[in-house]
């Protein structure tokens, strides 16, 4: 039975606990080796293949030392009194000076300065060399640079990931960046600057960066250590940041009258264990579900045949769950997610068919969903411009209603739900499977009752399976902003729903969904609430 089918089954809730497995694989940003950097004031760092080369920053001084343990085997004086960025290639080394804006190329053999040119800008901070050219992270610009080593010619240029951005790398394929107040590491796409991924630096103040073996390696100024880290293994995702709570979800009806509510149904739908979520209890009822099922998309919820509701009294339903929860952040990197035709066949079966609220046949959803995937074949960058399209053509406004995904791009606005929508329907268009996830969200203070509900949209990626994207969260300016709304959830969430939409219990709403007929007239209005309650402290976040 393939696992389409096997999932839409219908099954009892009592509810079964999946026990969650401790990954023992390495998970992207853990540390494999540590050691003490050579010097009080590191700064740039750099590899030659075999050995690291460590900056002090202070000394002007060039430290070599062994990879395997961080022995020094040999000290050069730097060509500048105010080194700050180092890279090697072409035999040698290349230091820059953020104070006089000027790059030297320095030859180890003989001590030599064999050429040098000035930078853009006066605050060269970071440098890597990649193919035959140079990146230079220019900090009173915030550009990126590509340019000759010659000379210093410009070729092309980015904005940086963010503004606190200080040093560079080259991973033979792209570029990494670190970020010294978010402590975070960004790989970046060399040709359009686009982050692609983001890693936890393993220290306070990432102060150099290099690619050695396989590996990410970073020397921190504030803990004087060399880290070396792992970034593609097969745990492809993070887990950090995580709460328990007890969640509550209330669903109410007031009935003002002065008719009768007559044959209400509700459907709650209910959460499941998830990479980044743990059940810890069974789900408690406040009255007993007439029945449990699971919808078409495998979704489990609850059935309540209430019936009558007079005019002058309420109807309350809620359940309640201990739960753990984690922020979740994917490292994709997109030479490793394939093409449309490795995705399994009944995954693109399903979660690319039309849908009343997607309207893919359209010719404008078709026009659009062409004109940005051009010829792209690669799932990763037709999800990616997708996205990006988005982020540049709406601007989220939540107005009430959802309308339909033609409407929202041309009116360049919507809530969660129709950027939701759109993003849905743009990937299905391009044959790119896309489905939605709804949640109660805590905001503000650990304990906290809201009417706060989220929805995003999941694409499938081969090599990586269901990837979380938030495109109504990815207008922030910054590159490294945009990147935490593709690939990551934070630990605000409690995901009670998935679907590909149009549900026979949920239809296309998440948390819930209650249909009935009134005799007469009635003032009616609906609400839910979800209410958070820490189980323990929250502790600091688990790197």
């Amino acid at each position: 039975m393939n696992s389409f089918l096997r999932y839409a089954k219908p099954f009892l809730v009592t509810v079964i606990l999946a026990c969650i497995a401790t990954p023992t694989l390495a998970a992207p940003g853990d540390v494999k080796v540590s050691f003490d950097a050579p010097c009080k004031y590191p700064a740039g760092l750099a590899t030659d293949g075999t050995h690291l080369f460590v900056l002090d920053w202070r000394q002007a001084k060039i430290h070599q030392i062994a990879a395997a343990d961080g022995k020094l085997q040999q000290t050069w004086d730097a060509p500048t009194l105010k080194p700050h960025g180092l890279t090697y290639g072409n035999g040698k080394l290349y230091v820059s000076d953020d104070h006089s804006g000027h790059v030297y190329a320095l030859n180890l053999k003989t001590g030599v300065v064999e050429k040098s040119f000035e930078a853009p800008d006066a605050r060269a901070t970071g440098l890597a060399h990649a193919d035959g050219v140079l990146f230079l992270l220019e900090r009173k610009s915030r550009q990126i640079y590509k340019v000759l080593p010659s000379d210093g010619t410009i070729l092309a240029y980015f904005p940086v990931p963010h503004g606190s951005c200080t040093c560079l790398a080259y991973d033979g394929k792209y570029l990494w960046a670190s970020n010294r107040a978010k402590d975070e590491l960004y790989m970046v796409d060399p040709d359009t600057g686009i982050v692609l991924g983001i890693l936890d630096a393993p220290g306070p103040y990432p102060a150099g960066l290099t690619w050695l073996n396989g590996s990410l390696w970073n020397v921190d100024f504030q803990t004087r250590k060399i880290y070396q880290l792992t970034v593609n293994d097969e745990q492809k995702y993070r887990l950090t940041d995580t709460r328990e709570a007890r969640v509550e979800y209330l669903w109410a009806l007031y009935n003002y009258g002065p008719g009768q509510v007559r044959d209400l149904t509700v459907n709650l739908a209910i959460p499941e264990s998830l990479p980044n979520q743990e059940l810890l209890s069974k789900i408690e009822f406040s009255t007993s579900p007439t029945k449990t099922a699971a919808d078409k998309w495998g979704q489990p919820c609850a059935v309540f045949n209430v019936g009558t509701v007079s005019a002058g009294s309420r109807q309350l339903l809620s359940y309640s769950v201990n739960a753990k929860v984690s922020a979740i952040r994917y490292l994709i990197d997109p030479r490793q997610t394939g093409t449309l035709d490795d995705i399994p066949q009944e995954i693109r079966e399903a979660y690319t068919v039309d849908g009343s609220r997607y309207r893919i046949n359209t010719p404008y959803i078709r026009e659009t969903a062409e004109r940005i995937v051009g010829d792209e074949k690669n799932t990763y960058w037709i999800a990616r411009k997708i996205f990006n399209y988005l982020i540049e053509h709406v601007d989220y406004e939540m107005v009430g209603g959802w309308d339909v995904p033609e409407v929202i791009l041309k009116r360049g606005t919507g809530s969660c739900s129709e950027y939701t929508f759109a993003y849905i329907a743009l990937c299905r268009a391009a044959g790119l499977p896309a489905r939605y996830q709804g949640s109660i969200v805590v905001r503000g203070d650990d304990a906290s009752i809201d009417e706060a509900f989220h929805r995003w949209a999941q694409v499938y990626l081969p090599n990586y399976g269901w990837i979380p994207v938030d495109a109504s969260r990815g207008d922030a300016g910054s590159p490294a902003d945009q990147a935490h709304s593709f690939g990551e959830l934070s630990n605000r969430f409690l995901i009670t729903t998935h679907s590909g939409g149009g549900s026979r219990y949920i239809d296309w709403s998440y948390n819930s969904f209650a249909t009935y007929n009134a005799t007469g007239y009635c003032n009616v209005e609906e609400e839910n609430f979800g209410f958070w309650e820490p189980l323990k402290a929250t502790g600091p976040s688990d790197r």
